[in-house]
């Protein structure tokens, strides 16, 4: 993964859900999300890092449901907004060619919940 991090240019458009593309292992790195949904609605899962993670609207517009443990609220955004999130979430696409880069921490752990009833699902330690 390093070296695709020095002297040669990389393409920024999504490939997949989720694409590492720079990494400073034991500090940051920074990829291309993707959201698999197609609409909030569509969203069944939330994950919550032990960090903050860094969320910049590319593309097209795309959108963010936020869980803080008490209240949900989606988020849409325009291209080139950003936002940092620290609590439960996840993406949704408003439109076909929404996607968001993402900068977090090389290392954290991942807890996942069900949308609709809060429950843990697992954890997953990066």
């Amino acid at each position: 993964m390093e070296g695709r991090m020095e002297n040669k240019p990389v393409n920024l458009a999504p490939g997949s859900q989720w694409d590492v593309l720079f990494e400073d292992t034991g500090h940051w790195r920074m990829g291309l999300y993707r959201p698999d949904a197609l609409s909030r609605e569509c969203v069944e899962t939330l994950e919550k890092h032990s960090c903050p993670e860094l969320f910049i609207c590319a593309g097209e517009r795309a959108g963010l449901v936020l869980f803080d443990g008490q209240r949900e609220r989606c988020v849409d955004f325009q291209p080139y907004e950003a936002m940092m999130v620290s609590q439960h979430h996840s993406g949704y696409r408003i439109d076909a060619g929404g996607f968001f880069y993402v900068v977090e921490r090389s290392s954290f752990t991942t807890e996942y919940i069900d949308r609709k009833t809060g429950k843990l699902i697992r954890r997953v330690e990066t």
